[in-house]
């Protein structure tokens, strides 16, 4: 059966992706910065290797991205109690977008982000064992 593996982002500035995801949230670099000649920059951030984001700076002449009409946000679970992992990135001078709630099913805690290229970041509390079906 496939896997879900990673998602692949567009950024204005890979210096301050790889700070927000690794400084801020705390995800790992698990690998680049690469520099490909006339295409790209690429570098991947994630707990590991199992599900991850690629972020990648196009080296071709364009406008800032904008964030696509179709693309709604990016979803990350954290370690630990919600409240205090968002009052930490807050201190960070992280984008508080949606304060911590209960999500609509009531079972867990949420709060979304602000990543430094306008895209919205889902922060979940853990799932608890007797939610996992």
């Amino acid at each position: 059966m496939p896997r879900f593996l990673h998602t692949s982002i567009f950024v204005n500035d890979m210096k301050e992706s790889i700070d927000f995801y690794t400084g801020k949230l705390g995800l790992k670099l698990l690998d680049g910065p690469y520099h490909y000649p006339g295409n790209a920059d690429m570098a991947f951030v994630g707990k590991d290797w199992n599900s991850y984001i690629e972020l990648v700076y196009d080296l071709e002449e364009h406008p800032p991205y904008e964030i696509g009409n179709r693309y709604e946000h990016l979803a990350l679970e954290v370690d630990g109690d919600l409240r205090n992992y968002v009052d930490a990135i807050k201190a960070k001078g992280v984008t508080i977008l949606k304060d911590v709630y209960k999500s609509p099913s009531g079972t867990r805690a949420i709060a979304f982000v602000q990543d430094p290229n306008g895209i919205p970041v889902e922060l979940l509390e853990p799932r608890k064992a007797e939610n996992l079906s």
